[in-house]
């Protein structure tokens, strides 16, 4: 019995050491790759007024483990550092996977008087105290940075807002939205500016130039709004989140002067789907002709109803109107022949059947075999008529090859 016990509190003991050295476990970490981005000098005095600082960690061992990292600066003439901010929380990726970092020194975070300054870097896991790794003291990048208040520099400042927004199935992607930009200045800057405007998706690593804005004048605070549309019509967003970049540069010395990128969360994974994935799915449950009228029995009729039958996958009203279109054998484009009058589906209800004649005194057609085309339209909003749904001789037998004549042809004696 003693022996039992002496042995569970041995395993107890062997459970807690094994936890803790799991715990404890001192990771191999390094910083590599540090470089600044992103500089704002807009006197072009060398002191800048921001600028990115950006590094890369690695961990040896294949594991992932949260981690955050230290910055410190110190005016070059003093002789300790201090803390100038802690980065957020982010999970580093082992196995000498690069796992890139940033912390940007100027507004918002603290501005730095005019002087030259070094800085360091330093990485701890989250919530523990032992210094991983740190940023090599010969680090040239690090040394002698040459900063200034932004009161002090030729500033410009972004403001920016999104508008007009449109999701027509509500899963919060947006088919289009207008990016409004604002620049302006508290100074008086009185320069011409122009604008580069960039997106990517968030998963991917580089941009793409989506335009470059002529040069306009940026006098004060009161400036006139830019406007572009992201989605249709100027720019097909496919379904998934999407990061964007607005530069501002000085015209006459092409210097960055300000800008705004996914750190401001309204440029930062904004949902985009094209007019196609922001619809709701209609088809044509069924096609028939009824009603014919072929007075000399030689089956080219003069006269037929086209009924459709039309589906959307959810349960609600949608108005909708359709429009048909005929393909003559000699000819390799559809013609359009008529459209309906406004009509009513619901769901999946067979009642909300609609018909169109064909063969009609306004278009008689003369006698061939044609295949003919339906194409369900939806009023979206004044200047947005979506295509829903379409079925032709291509794909329906019903449609295909159609035989029609004239109402002279159809009633001629032989």
């Amino acid at each position: 019995m003693v022996y039992k016990k002496i042995l569970t509190i041995i395993i107890l003991i062997l459970a807690t050491l094994s936890c803790s050295t799991e715990e404890d476990i001192d990771y191999t970490y390094s910083i590599d790759n540090v470089y600044w981005s992103d500089k704002i000098d807009g006197n072009l005095d060398g002191y800048a007024q921001f600028k990115r600082l950006n590094f890369s960690v690695y961990l040896q061992e294949e594991v992932t483990r949260n981690v955050q990292a230290r910055i410190y600066y110190k005016p070059q003439d003093a002789s300790t550092f201090s803390l100038y901010g802690i980065s957020p929380e982010i999970e580093v990726t082992g196995g000498d996977f690069e796992n890139k970092l940033f912390y940007s020194i100027g507004a918002p975070n603290k501005e730095l008087q005019r002087d030259q300054y070094d800085f360091s870097i330093e990485l701890y896991e989250v919530n523990k105290d032992r210094l991983e790794a740190q940023t090599d003291s010969l680090s040239t990048e690090l040394f002698a940075n040459k900063f200034e208040e932004s009161g002090n520099d030729n500033s410009c400042f972004v403001n920016f807002w999104w508008s007009n927004s449109y999701d027509r199935d509500g899963n919060t992607y947006w088919r289009y939205a207008t990016m409004n930009i604002n620049v302006y200045s508290t100074q008086t800057f009185n320069k011409k500016v122009y604008i580069k405007i960039f997106y990517k998706k968030s998963a991917d690593e580089t941009y793409k130039l989506f335009q470059a804005v002529n040069e306009y004048d940026v006098k004060g605070e009161l400036v006139d709004t830019l406007k572009y549309v992201f989605g249709l019509p100027e720019l097909k967003l496919t379904y998934d989140q999407y990061d964007f970049r607005v530069e501002v540069y000085r015209s006459d010395i092409g210097a960055l002067v300000a800008f705004k990128d996914p750190e401001d969360p309204l440029l930062n994974d904004i949902e985009f789907e094209s007019d196609e994935e922001d619809s709701y799915h209609y088809k044509f449950s069924s096609v028939w002709w009824s009603n014919p009228l072929d007075v000399d029995g030689d089956q080219y009729t003069q006269f037929r109803e086209l009924n459709f039958d039309v589906d959307v996958e959810e349960d609600e009203e949608r108005i909708v109107y359709a429009k048909v279109y005929y393909l003559h054998p000699d000819s390799t484009d559809y013609t359009f022949y008529d459209s309906t009058a406004n009509f009513t589906i619901k769901g999946t209800n067979i009642i909300d059947k609609f018909k169109l004649g064909i063969g009609t005194s306004k278009t008689e057609l003369d006698s061939n075999s044609y295949n003919i085309m339906v194409s369900i339209y939806e009023i979206v909003n004044i200047s947005d008529r979506s295509v829903e749904a379409t079925t032709s001789g291509d794909n329906d037998t019903l449609l295909f090859k159609q035989k029609f004549e004239t109402f002279i042809q159809d009633t001629l004696k032989h």
